[in-house]
């Protein structure tokens, strides 16, 4: 499962084209497989993650000791629809597979519509993943159409065949002047 999930991440993480100096938030970063490979595209930039499990902020920490150590990465412990606010903005946003766990999605994403700076990007991934799950394509509907109520224009999906089955990456930005 790690080496999917690192695909999933790497995935995710090619389609906001982040640059040395940015600011990345993940939100639900659960072992913190996404913020290791973040961190291998910034430089002088800085990855925030934010979950509601102590289980994974422990495990998380662990996989990103030196970058924590040096200050390169933040992780927060807490439900990303009850925390108050982050230092912002940020250049980008990305979440693989935490979406449909969040309880208040649109308000979720109107709080991510105004951590980012004016142009920033957010890319969120889901894929099937066991039983009782939703279609991704179906997903990507409800998803692309609460962004858009969020504020989020130039929304985009991705499709990519991975082990276990297709996973969906939802992309959008934020207007100039949004």
């Amino acid at each position: 499962m790690a080496m999917t999930t690192g695909e999933r991440n790497e995935w995710t993480l090619s389609h906001l084209d982040i640059q040395l100096g940015d600011r990345v938030l993940e939100v639900g970063y659960g072992p913190g497989v996404g913020i290791e490979k973040a961190v291998l595209l910034i430089r002088e930039g800085e990855v925030v993650g934010i979950d509601p499990s102590e289980t994974m902020l422990r495990q998380a920490e662990k996989r990103n000791w030196q970058a924590v150590q040096e200050g390169k990465v933040h992780l927060l412990s807490g439900k990303v629809e009850e925390w108050p606010g982050l230092k912002v903005p940020f250049d980008k946003i990305f979440s693989v597979n935490s979406a449909p766990f969040w309880s208040d999605r649109p308000r979720v994403l109107k709080k991510m519509q105004r951590w980012l700076r004016p142009e920033g990007m957010v890319a969120t991934t889901y894929q099937q993943i066991g039983k009782n799950t939703q279609d991704p394509s179906a997903f990507a509907d409800r998803l692309s159409g609460e962004l858009r109520q969020a504020g989020f224009v130039q929304i985009s999906r991705e499709y990519r065949q991975f082990k276990g089955g297709i996973a969906v990456c939802v992309i959008a930005r934020k207007p100039i002047n949004g």
